[in-house]
């Protein structure tokens, strides 16, 4: 049982006649001590009262750490998660980016064959042409010659 400062105020003592404490000074001395332990019980209370205020803040500060520590992880996952996904981008451009050159690089090729084919076709054209152009000038040469000869130096 706990003693409080109104128990201490009013503890009574019993008095002998001649060999007894001064009854006044027993009672100041008294209301000193409960007055003290009743400061005492009041600080002890106002603490308790601040213990608890500093545990409820204390269990919210740890439960906002732990929440920022799963945040954190989790985005730190989804970091590496969005870090993988741009290399899959990456490398799934890159190929297609392979595979668009090659077509093109075929069809420039192609394209290059083609032309080549049509440059031999004028070529041939071209030499056919002069060929042929070569042909009807020798003929007329030979239409002209025939001509002044049959004409012969003493008829015109």
């Amino acid at each position: 049982m706990r003693i409080t400062p109104v128990d201490i105020r009013q503890q009574q003592f019993s008095t002998r006649m001649f060999r007894g404490y001064d009854v006044q000074e027993v009672d100041a001395f008294l209301d000193e001590v409960a007055g003290d332990y009743e400061h005492l019980v009041k600080e002890n209370a106002l603490l308790k009262e601040q213990l608890a205020v500093l545990e409820e803040r204390t269990r919210g500060i740890e439960a906002r750490e732990r929440t920022l520590q799963e945040a954190l992880i989790a985005a730190q996952r989804v970091t590496e998660e969005m870090k993988e996904a741009a290399r899959r981008d990456a490398q799934l451009l890159l190929r297609e980016a392979e595979v668009e050159r090659e077509k093109l690089i075929e069809a420039a090729r192609g394209e290059e064959a083609k032309i080549k084919s049509e440059v031999l076709v004028l070529q041939r054209a071209r030499r056919q042409l002069f060929e042929g152009l070569r042909a009807t000038i020798e003929m007329y040469e030979r239409l002209i010659a025939q001509d002044l000869a049959d004409e012969g130096p003493g008829q015109s």
